[in-house]
């Protein structure tokens, strides 16, 4: 495994060493930032497999450099853990919200975080480490992409959703079928030694009845009959790693049963690992340009349609769990009309001049009063939720809990300039929790 490196970001240089001398002891290169700010100039000439970054900072916050670092295409698909003394459900969702991987706590215990870098291909299983490697070498998230023999679209949104999409499900058929190749060619092998062993013992002189002989030999053969079953049967994401409650006679039999549940199981966390990376880049896809006008509802006829390709994408991959839809309100320099309704103010009306800075929202959460009809239709009788095991929830945010994506205010002087921004925060945000998140 090549030399893998993390970045640590905090203002406490006690939690800096600490969170240091763990991620040293499993072989990780650890550079430290104090600020995000300087975290963010690291970033742009150094590359990482992965980010604890505090929340509670001086100046830019965890959030605020979460959010710059999953704006950058450079950055955007290297992993992000908070690592923060902050708990509770609504803080993790947060974290997910804007790019982040999870949460974990300052004094994370050690076992805790091997579980985290074992999910993230950054350590190898104990237990294997003097199994030949079955895979080529991967990239890192930052390494630059391959040279491709046709051109790709340099739209700002980032990566083309389809390409994307395509990419993922490309890779995940590509391992379902390296996983089943190389792990029925290793219970085949194993399978052929426990005829061999049959064969011994018939030649034998051995003092053990024939009857107890065959049951040895049965017992062994129906072991290796279930692992290459539970092989073939193994979903890539569901499917815990095959057992052998029965003992076997023949120690290396044993020995080689076991390795082939360890190997099952290093690939089953392989593969939940990439199935987690493939949702974070969905995930981070679908964020880039969520924005709209502030005559548009947030859940109308379009949003329908997107939600629609979404729910095919996730339903062909396999996904269970909730979509997520948080509605986030821009603050608008308003006048009212002559007939007293807020409209947009004129775009060199001077900000003083604003009969209201806010939204006409800012104080429902009614989701009724942000979507069209036809999107509850949609939400009411689609196939795609029936039997999915997909849920799709929901939020709207009042003025008091919508986050802004881009600061407002400063210099900006005219309403033209200051509504142009907050277009860009009144925007939907999406978030893919697969069941047990």
């Amino acid at each position: 495994m090549s030399i893998k490196h993390a970045l640590v970001v905090d203002d406490s240089k006690s939690a800096q060493i600490a969170l240091k001398n763990q991620l040293e002891a499993h072989d990780l290169v650890v550079a430290l930032a104090g600020t995000g700010e300087e975290a963010l100039e690291f970033l742009e000439h150094e590359t990482v497999d992965v980010i604890f970054l505090d929340h509670v900072m001086p100046g830019m916050d965890g959030f605020q450099a979460l959010q710059a670092i999953k704006r950058n295409p450079r950055t955007a698909m290297i992993p992000v853990m908070m690592y923060t003394t902050k708990e509770g459900e609504v803080y993790v969702s947060q974290a997910r919200a804007l790019g982040g991987i999870g949460v974990l706590p300052k004094d994370v215990k050690p076992n805790v975080l091997f579980d985290m870098l074992l999910s993230l291909g950054l350590v190898k299983e104990r237990r294997t480490e003097s199994l030949p490697a079955h895979d080529t070498p991967r990239r890192r998230a930052t390494d630059p992409a391959p040279a491709e023999s046709t051109p790709r679209s340099d739209s700002s949104t980032g990566f083309p959703l389809a390409a994307l999409l395509n990419r993922i499900m490309d890779d995940q058929v590509a391992l379902r079928a390296d996983l089943r190749r190389d792990r029925s060619e290793l219970a085949h092998s194993v399978a052929n030694e426990v005829v061999e062993a049959q064969r011994r013992d018939q030649a034998s002189s051995t003092g053990r009845s024939r009857a107890a002989k065959t049951l040895a030999v049965l017992t062994a053969l129906f072991a290796v009959s279930t692992v290459v079953l539970g092989v073939l049967a193994w979903n890539l994401a569901h499917t815990p790693p095959p057992t052998t409650a029965t003992p076997i006679d023949d120690g290396s039999q044993r020995a080689q049963i076991s390795d082939l549940e360890t190997a099952l199981h290093v690939e089953q966390v392989s593969a939940e690992a990439l199935r987690l990376r493939s949702l974070d880049a969905l995930q981070w896809s679908l964020n880039q340009q969520t924005w709209f006008p502030y005559e548009e509802l947030p859940f109308n006829d379009a949003r329908a349609e997107l939600l629609r390709d979404l729910l095919g994408h996730l339903t062909a991959m396999g996904f269970r769990g909730r979509v997520r839809i948080e509605s986030h309100l821009g603050e608008f320099c308003l006048v009212n009309d002559p007939g007293g309704d807020p409209v947009l103010a004129a775009p060199d009306t001077p900000i003083e001049a604003c009969t209201l800075i806010g939204h006409p929202q800012d104080d429902s959460t009614f989701v009724a009063d942000r979507q069209s009809v036809a999107f509850a239709e949609f939400l009411d009788t689609s196939p795609l939720l029936a039997d999915s095991g997909i849920t799709v929830e929901l939020i709207a945010h009042d003025r008091a809990r919508s986050l802004a994506r881009l600061p407002i205010g400063g210099q900006t002087s005219r309403a033209g300039d200051w509504n142009r921004i907050a277009e860009r925060n009144n925007r939907l945000e999406f978030s893919l929790i697969p069941d047990g998140d």
